[in-house]
């Protein structure tokens, strides 16, 4: 090649990688905040990132000298030794605002993550679409991008966050990913502050409309909740880190690293850890570290919902997706944040062969007329669907209480789960005992001498008939089990069921 043409063709790129200028990218660092290159430098393997389009400019008039490579950094590099295809909007080029060029990028990236079954990331801050290149009659073509992220779901995983103001395009984006890391800088929405006062006349601020802690807390439309850039990008390779480059492959094995319950003192604490009173509280999250390759926990939308414990973890180097009750918020009972996370967790798990493990402790779903208005019989459906319908392995442990429709709905019988077992400790009933004492007992309890003795003696006959020795004599669980031995089986248990790749259902958000 001729020499000139290479320092020809060096300086394009220079000038692209200057992104929108020196001032913009002080700016954005003074607010704490990574470059759009720097975040996919922080994601991938060090210098195994190959960028495409890096010459592309918008064709709009005035503005081909402002749009160095349209505000869009994308291509392909490694993380952890892996192939994935990742996008970064550049906030420093108009704002981040998605131009007609961009697009094409970014619509290739998803082509060739497709095509390539491989995972696909986005790493967020952008304004909407640059309205002097979309307005009229060619916003009769928009909206592409979601038929895109419709042909990914569930063949490949799907990742975003969002690390800035984020509303519109790359909201929709977010919430059709499998993974969404939000930063306290984020902020996601169907429209912004400008829109929202345009639209409707009225002014809120971004905060009110779509704030990270919102979001995150509230509304559950994110998975993750970072500090910083650095920290919502490791939470994303982290996430990767379970499952396979897509559904036609089984997940990665990891080097087997031991479990605090394989040790003498470890199997004492896990004995001691759960209290034989049913009405007393215990840290879930304690037991799951106990039983886990490295007492290592990845939690999945941890702070919505938090009666209800999701996260990935390994067993024996094997990624499994726990579904676990926590007791030390509703003394576990299920309500609709819980019956929507846990849902979505299990199809993600479904479609990329990651086994399911649930823990029960619960007393049952939420009643009385405010849960109703959530539509709780629609969630709790959905959430059985969800269950039956997972074809991966599925392992229940029933700890304590297992009440009614909520133990179904957490891996019970009916589910047909690859193995189910419990605790000595267990109860199995079709409603709380104290409550079906009363419906069935309250006269005569009433009419008793002393109504508290009478109680007490229906509630102990009541409890022998619903013990976990009883189930197990009757077959409807499989074995009680020592607590100490919870992963010898279900290490076992995965080992019996081990999943095989294949085309799996798409995920709906």
């Amino acid at each position: 090649m001729n020499p000139a043409t290479e320092e020809e063709l060096e300086e394009r790129r220079a000038a692209a990688r200057l992104m929108g200028g020196a001032a913009a990218v002080g700016a954005l660092h003074a607010a704490g905040k990574m470059t759009a290159r720097e975040r996919v430098d922080t994601l991938l393997d060090p210098g195994s990132f190959e960028e495409i389009g890096i010459q592309a400019r918008s064709q709009h008039p005035g503005l081909r000298d402002r749009t160095p490579a349209d505000g869009l950094v994308a291509g392909s590099g490694r993380v952890e030794g892996r192939i994935v295809y990742v996008v970064s909007e550049d906030a420093t080029v108009l704002a981040g605002t998605r131009g007609r060029v961009a697009e094409a990028k970014i619509a290739r990236i998803r082509e060739l993550a497709l095509a390539h079954r491989k995972p696909f990331i986005a790493l967020q801050e952008a304004g909407a679409g640059r309205f002097q290149e979309s307005n009229g009659a060619i916003a009769a073509g928009m909206g592409v991008r979601f038929r895109e992220h419709y042909d990914l779901s569930g063949v490949v995983p799907q990742a975003a966050a969002l690390m800035g103001a984020c509303f519109g395009g790359p909201s929709f984006t977010a919430v059709q990913s499998d993974f969404v890391t939000i930063t306290r800088t984020g902020f996601m929405g169907m429209s912004g502050p400008a829109v929202v006062r345009v639209g409707i006349g009225l002014e809120a601020t971004a905060e009110e409309i779509g704030g990270a802690e919102r979001v995150a807390v509230e509304r559950g439309l994110v998975d993750h909740l970072g500090e910083t850039d650095a920290d919502s990008i490791a939470a994303i390779r982290e996430f990767l880190s379970y499952f396979p480059s897509s559904s036609h492959e089984l997940p990665p094995l990891a080097q087997p690293k031991p479990a605090r319950i394989d040790s003498e003192e470890g199997r004492r604490e896990i004995t001691a850890l759960v209290p034989d009173n049913h009405r007393r509280a215990y840290d879930m999250g304690k037991l799951l570290r106990l039983i886990v390759d490295d007492g290592k926990l990845t939690f999945y939308r941890e702070l919505y919902g938090p009666n209800l414990v999701t996260a990935w973890a390994r067993i024996e180097g094997r990624p499994v997706g726990f579904i676990a009750s926590q007791p030390m918020q509703l003394a576990g009972a299920l309500d609709q944040k819980a019956a929507i996370k846990a849902r979505r967790f299990i199809d993600i798990c479904d479609a990329f062969h990651i086994p399911i493990v649930s823990l029960v402790d619960c007393p049952g779903f939420l009643v009385g007329p405010e849960i109703e208005d959530q539509r709780m019989v629609v969630l709790a459906s959905q959430l059985l669907n969800a269950i039956i319908g997972a074809s991966v392995p599925k392992v229940t442990i029933v700890l304590r209480k297992a009440i009614g429709l909520a133990y179904i709905a957490l891996g019970g019988k009916a589910t047909r789960p690859d193995r189910i077992v419990a605790w000595p400790t267990a109860r199995f009933d079709v409603m709380g005992t104290a409550a079906g004492v009363e419906l069935v007992h309250g006269r005569e309890i009433a009419k008793a001498d002393d109504p508290a003795a009478k109680r007490a003696e229906i509630l102990k006959r009541v409890e022998a008939q619903s013990s976990a020795y009883l189930a197990a004599e009757m077959a409807l669980i499989d074995d009680v089990i020592h607590p100490s031995e919870t992963r010898r089986v279900i290490a076992h248990a995965l080992d019996c069921a081990r999943a095989v790749p294949g085309f799996k259902r798409r995920i709906m958000p």
